[in-house]
């Protein structure tokens, strides 16, 4: 039987600081927010450059301070220096305790300067501080507008976010018409959570017309990237389609090519080596030995559906 829970497959996100990107988790029950806001959050979206375009440099107040344990000089000096793509590792790295101990307030804040910035994956990021109320105060509404400058970038793990909170309502009433589309776009970009989503929408006719062939596609699709639960769900539709309809669907699966998402709406540019390996900056003193880098290396970012 079809699950009569329309949406299973929850949001990109988590209270756990590693687990920004983690497609598999429910979201919690809605917690009281926190009435602190972190460091220079304005709450004002961002306007993106245009695509392709290289983010601008960031103002950072010369008060500021990086701990030396967040990285090597190369990392701290140009983050100081106002590199939002240092900008967000740094934010990063204190999400996610990186070599450090981890400091949301200050993941907010550097996220929020390299988002200023135009950075797509700060801006995604900041999107899961808002919704979840994490360091900043819970805000939906904010939190679908940073989502969806990330999505109309080509953000996959956005669009799904979108979806998310489309399909909840947060109390304003589902609408799953818009939540199938932004599902729908993630599916077509190779979510599995958003092809689990579109395949209950289409069994049960929620948002779409009811079509059972596409549902076999996208509870197939899901179920060839791992999901367990997807595989159930394509069997027991299988048993509802025809001959001829389940042929054309098997070919639709077979033929199916995720879409590509921009490089730069799910990785930020760092030097060859990383961050860490970088050569420290030139002290300007000839004969000077460069400052010691830190001994944390970055693991390689997973290519993300983010």
């Amino acid at each position: 039987m079809i699950s009569p829970t329309p949406v299973e497959k929850q949001s990109n996100n988590s209270s756990a600081p590693n687990m920004l990107d983690s497609a598999r988790l429910l979201i919690p029950p809605q917690a009281a927010a926190s009435p602190t806001t972190a460091g220079d959050i304005t709450n004002a979206i961002p306007t993106l450059p245009a695509t392709g375009a290289k983010p601008a440099m960031i103002s950072v107040p010369p008060s500021d301070r990086l701990p030396d344990a967040i990285g090597g000089p190369a990392l701290r000096t140009a983050a100081m220096k106002g590199d939002p793509a240092a900008a967000y590792e740094v934010g990063l790295r204190f999400a996610e305790g990186k070599g450090i101990a981890s400091n949301l307030d200050e993941a907010a804040k550097w996220y929020d300067r390299a988002a200023q910035a135009g950075v797509v994956p700060a801006i995604f990021r900041l999107g899961t501080f808002y919704e979840k109320g994490l360091s900043v105060k819970k805000d939906v509404d904010t939190a679908r507008r940073y989502y969806l400058q990330a999505a109309e970038r080509g953000n996959a793990k956005a669009m799904h976010n979108l979806a998310v909170l489309d399909a909840d309502g947060g109390g304003k009433g589902a609408n799953y018409k818009s939540a199938s589309i932004w599902f729908r776009k993630a599916a077509d970009r190779g979510v599995a959570d958003s092809q689990f989503n579109l395949g209950i929408l289409y069994a049960r006719g929620i948002g779409v017309e009811q079509n059972l062939a596409e549902s076999f596609k996208w509870f197939s699709l899901a179920a060839a990237q791992g999901d367990a639960d997807a595989g159930r769900k394509r069997d027991d539709i299988a048993k509802r389609l025809d001959v001829q309809s389940l042929a054309a669907a098997r070919l639709a699966i077979q033929t199916f090519t995720p879409e590509p998402q921009p490089d730069d709406v799910v990785n930020v540019a760092a030097p060859a080596g990383g961050w860490d390996s970088a050569p420290a900056p030139a002290t300007g003193k000839p004969g000077a030995k460069p400052a010691a880098t830190s001994g944390t290396s970055l693991k390689p970012r997973m290519p993300r559906p983010k």
